[in-house]
């Protein structure tokens, strides 16, 4: 192996780490359209438009996360009868982003293990599906964009995840064969499916304590529970 590659959300970072300020957030838009929703409702709303909206993205190889975001909150106040305005949609993404500040937190080991691959001559790069000034703000709540040696996001490939362009632009970067690098993430929709069909080797983040992943396509090669786990499969 020459390279370990990392999805960012969800696999550096715990997505519910967010989830306070993201539900708040939420709330205190459909408060500014007037509507009066109890926090149950909101989020059922707010589930019920993400699928539907990501359901219209996913064959797509590339778009804008900022766009499909925004579309899921539109669906979310039609969904409670809210008004949207576009000015409320402004001022909500500042107070997410606000509440990504007080609650960012990587994952345990991350940086101890970013540190010992690099020291053992690894290229280490992160590949994710975000726009670019997200990043930009994740990262640098994140502190790691030192640890890596090449950081690409879907906007920067004009591709995203699991389609076959970003992950050939991130091996380029690499200088490195697929088979020659480790693909890491928690998805296996994106992560492991398009690692899989580009001929990386596809390790699976099973964060979960209460089930196994399942036994089906797109099967991971490796399958571990904490990032640490990362150093042993490697010699």
């Amino acid at each position: 192996m020459r390279a370990v590659l990392f999805d960012f959300g969800g696999t550096l970072y715990d997505y519910g780490s967010l989830q306070p300020g993201e539900a708040e957030s939420r709330e205190s838009l459909v408060r500014w359209s007037g509507v009066n929703a109890s926090p149950a409702e909101i989020a059922r709303a707010q589930a019920e438009a993400m699928r539907a909206v990501f359901s219209t993205y996913a064959d797509r190889e590339f778009y804008l996360h900022r766009d499909l975001f925004r579309d899921s909150v539109r669906g979310m106040l039609e969904r409670l009868g809210a008004p949207v305005d576009e000015g409320h949609l402004d001022r909500y993404r500042e107070l997410q982003w606000q509440g990504h500040t007080q609650n960012f937190q990587l994952r345990n080991g991350v940086i101890e293990t970013l540190v010992a691959l690099r020291a053992r001559g690894l290229h280490v790069g992160m590949v994710s599906n975000i726009d670019e000034d997200q990043l930009e703000h994740l990262l640098d709540l994140a502190g790691v964009a030192t640890h890596f040696d090449s950081i690409l996001s879907s906007e920067s490939a004009g591709s995203c995840k699991p389609h076959g362009e970003i992950f050939e632009k991130a091996l380029a970067r690499a200088a490195c064969a697929p088979e020659e690098a480790l693909f890491v993430g928690d998805s296996r929709s994106a992560d492991v499916a398009g690692a899989n069909r580009a001929g990386l080797v596809s390790v699976l983040l099973w964060h979960r304590s209460d089930k196994e992943p399942p036994d089906e396509d797109p099967r991971p090669r490796h399958v571990i529970a904490r990032i640490p786990e990362i150093l042993e499969l490697l010699p």
